[in-house]
C-alpha cells in the first residue's frame, strides 16, 4: 500500500506499508528508510522503531532514524582518501570528518518505488562526483517481509571503480514506548572491537572486548557500564558509539520485556550507537531522548578506505554488489 507521505521541493514521497501475521512496517521513498516497525504480539501490536510522523522533521533533523546510509556509511578521517594516484576530497560534515556519506548522504535522497511481493525495492542513481565520491553508482534497497522478519539488501552497480559501504540507521526500543535502554539485555557476536580517537574514528587497534565495558560476548544489559569511566566510552560523550568485529553471520541479539530481535549480516563489522545525542525527539509514539534507543548497524570498518588493514569497501565497476540484513522478531 502506498501513500503520500510530504514533498520536498515539489517531489513527492511516498509511504509503503508492508505487512503479514508478524510484522506490519511502514517505509518511506524519502532516505529509503524505515518509519516504523510494529510487532504483532498477544497485547497488540509493539512499536520497536523510531520513527517521526512528518517528512519535516526527518528533513529538519540529522538524526538518521530508520535511513539507508550511503555511499560510504560512518566517518572517513579528513574527509578524504586516495584511489590509485588521485585523492578524492569529501563533505565534511562531522568536525574533520565525512560521516554517513557527507551533508547530502542517502538518506537525504528521494528514491524510486517499485512494489513487489511481500515488499518494496527503492532505487537512486547517484551520478559520479556526488559528495566527492568517484564513478557513478546506482542503488537498490530491496525491504521484504520473510515471516517473522524484516530483511534488507542492497545490491549497487557503477560506472567505475569506488568505495560502497551501506548500512540501515534503524534506532530500536524493544519496550515500544519511551525509556531508558539500560535494561535491555544485548549480546553481540564478536570478541574484538575497533577503539576510536579523539575524532571517533579507529586508530587501527583491533582490541579484545574481554574484561572491558565492550565485552557482550554474552547477554548483559546495556545499562551495565554505560557509565563506567572507561577512556572509550567518555570519547563518545558517555556511551557506545563503537564498531565491533563479528565473528559469524548472527551479528547481535537484544531482548526485553518479552521479545527477543537477532540481527543477520553477511558484512565484517557492526556499530553499536546508544543514541549519545538523542535530544528530546518527538517520534511518532511518544518523546525519546539520550539512551532511550540502540542502533545496531552492519557495515565494513569505518575509515576502512584509510585505515591498513581493515578490509576495503571497493566497489567494481565489473562486477555489483549486494549485502544484506535480516531483523527477526522472536515472542520469549
Amino acid at each position: 500500500m502506498k501513500t503520500l507521505f510530504g514533498k520536498v521541493d515539489e517531489k513527492e514521497v511516498f509511504a509503503n506499508v508492508i505487512e503479514n501475521e508478524y510484522l506490519k512496517v511502514t517505509l518511506l521513498s524519502y532516505g529509503a528508510r524505515v518509519q516504523s516497525i510494529g510487532v504483532k504480539t498477544a497485547e497488540g501490536v509493539r512499536e520497536v522503531a523510531l520513527g517521526y510522523d512528518n517528512l519535516q522533521s526527518y528533513i529538519g533533523k540529522s538524526t538518521y532514524f530508520g535511513a539507508t546510509i550511503g555511499r560510504v556509511a560512518n566517518r572517513i578521517s579528513n574527509a578524504k582518501f586516495n584511489m590509485g594516484e588521485k585523492v578524492y576530497t569529501l563533505n565534511k560534515n562531522d568536525g574533520n570528518n565525512c560521516l554517513h556519506g557527507g551533508k547530502e548522504g542517502f538518506d537525504k535522497k528521494i528514491f524510486d518505488i517499485e512494489e513487489i511481493e511481500n515488499g518494496v525495492v527503492y532505487t537512486y542513481a547517484s551520478p559520479e562526483g556526488e559528495g566527492g565520491f568517484p564513478a557513478a553508482l546506482t542503488l537498490k534497497v530491496t525491504y521484504t517481509l520473510e515471516g517473522n522478519a524484516l530483511a534488507v539488501s542492497f545490491t549497487a552497480s557503477c560506472n567505475g571503480d569506488t568505495f560502497w559501504n551501506p548500512t540501515n540507521h534503524t534506532f530500536f526500543n524493544l519496550a515500544g514506548k519511551p525509556e531508558t535502554i539500560y535494561d535491555t539485555y544485548l549480546r553481540i557476536n564478536a570478541a574484538e572491537y575497533t577503539p576510536v580517537n579523539a575524532d571517533l574514528v579507529p586508530t587501527g587497534e583491533c582490541r579484545a572486548v574481554k574484561g572491558t565495558p565492550f565485552d557482550f560476548t554474552a547477554y548483559i544489559k546495556i545499562g551495565t557500564d554505560i557509565f563506567s569511566d572507561d577512556e572509550q566510552l567518555k570519547l563518545v560523550s558517555g556511551g557506545y558509539d563503537h564498531n565491533f568485529v563479528l565473528t559469524g553471520n548472527l551479528a547481535a541479539s537484544a531482548k526485553y520485556n518479552g521479545l527477543r530481535m537477532d540481527v543477520y549480516t553477511d558484512m565484517p563489522g557492526v556499530q553499536l550507537y546508544t543514541a549519545n545525542f538523542l535530544d528530546r525527539a518527538e517520534c511518532t509514539n511518544g518523546v525519546y531522548g539520550k539512551h532511550y534507543a540502540f542502533c545496531l548497524e552492519p557495515q565494513f570498518f569505518p575509515d576502512a578506505i584509510n585505515v591498513s588493514g581493515f578490509e576495503k569497501p571497493f566497489l567494481s565497476r565489473r562486477r555489483p554488489q549486494t549485502h544484506v540484513i535480516r531483523y527477526e522478531f522472536s515472542l520469549i
